[in-house]
């Protein structure tokens, strides 16, 4: 499969008929009515994450450089918007009230829409912005999973349920993290694979420390920051690995990060208790 060249000159163009700032309106507005409507309506949110995946593939679909040409090959381009759109309402649903509630949509809704521009920007591995955009979309995906981790624990799900669904999340989170590492879009089956294999090892990282977790007392928040930082050193040192980036200096600075954010964790379940 030949390399196709995305190469040009010029800024980048944003979609065709304001695309992105209608899904980000028809999400924040779901959002909204999601938190304000009282009793909380469970369909209303999935419903919304339909509505943004779909707003998603035609985004990514319109760059004037998109080799898409079957139903699934804008598949991964879905993911962070799909799973932010999840993450954002369990995590507000809990933790905003009154009318935060509408500035915290507003909020999300910006959000969302720089996560779909990253997303456009990125079907151009040769754009100028691709760096950027990727920064962007990874800082969204590590935002996500901490919404998520903080949301189960307070789903009331089992031990073998908890971990699974945490496992689950995180495999797909790190697919999403290591799509970075993949040549061209859409990737081939082998590098998919590749891909794959590795955040499903992530995924049951992230999974053991859920499990562990169980046993030691931490409030939700708490435990939350931890399996992100499990989440983010093992799919950083993934990462470095696959490009060929991998280095003893790589490796200290993630041991120093996890051992800083293992003593801030330390230090807050210690004040908590105080």
């Amino acid at each position: 499969m030949e390399k196709v060249s995305t190469s040009r000159i010029g800024p980048v163009s944003l979609p065709q008929n304001g695309r992105i700032p209608l899904v980000a309106g028809i999400y924040a507005l779901g959002l909204g009515l999601y938190l304000l409507i009282e009793p909380t309506q469970p369909w209303l949110l999935p419903f919304v994450a339909v509505l943004v995946a779909l707003g998603t593939d035609g985004i990514v679909r319109s760059h004037p450089n998109s080799i898409f040409r079957e139903a699934l090959d804008a598949a991964p381009y879905l993911l962070v918007p799909t799973i932010l759109t999840l993450a954002s309402g369990f995590f507000l649903e809990d933790t905003v009230v009154s009318y935060w509630t509408l500035l915290a949509a507003l909020v999300a809704g910006g959000l969302m829409a720089a996560v779909l521009y990253a997303e456009y920007v990125s079907v151009d591995i040769e754009s100028p912005l691709y760096p950027a955009a990727r920064f962007a979309l990874n800082v969204a995906t590590y935002l996500s999973a901490f919404g998520l981790y903080a949301a189960m624990y307070d789903f009331g799900l089992g031990l073998v349920r908890a971990a699974f669904c945490v496992g689950l999340v995180s495999l797909v989170l790190a697919a999403e993290v290591l799509r970075e590492t993949e040549i061209m879009p859409p990737p081939v089956a082998r590098e998919s694979l590749r891909s794959l294999g590795f955040a499903a090892a992530i995924g049951l990282i992230v999974a053991e420390a859920r499990w562990a977790l169980y046993f030691v007392p931490l409030d939700g928040f708490l435990a939350a920051v931890l399996l992100l930082l499990f989440f983010y050193v093992a799919s950083g040192i993934v990462q470095h690995y696959v490009t060929g980036h991998l280095s003893w200096q790589v490796s200290v600075e993630f041991a120093l990060v996890a051992s800083l954010g293992l003593l801030m964790i330390v230090l807050g379940g210690t004040l908590a208790g105080a």
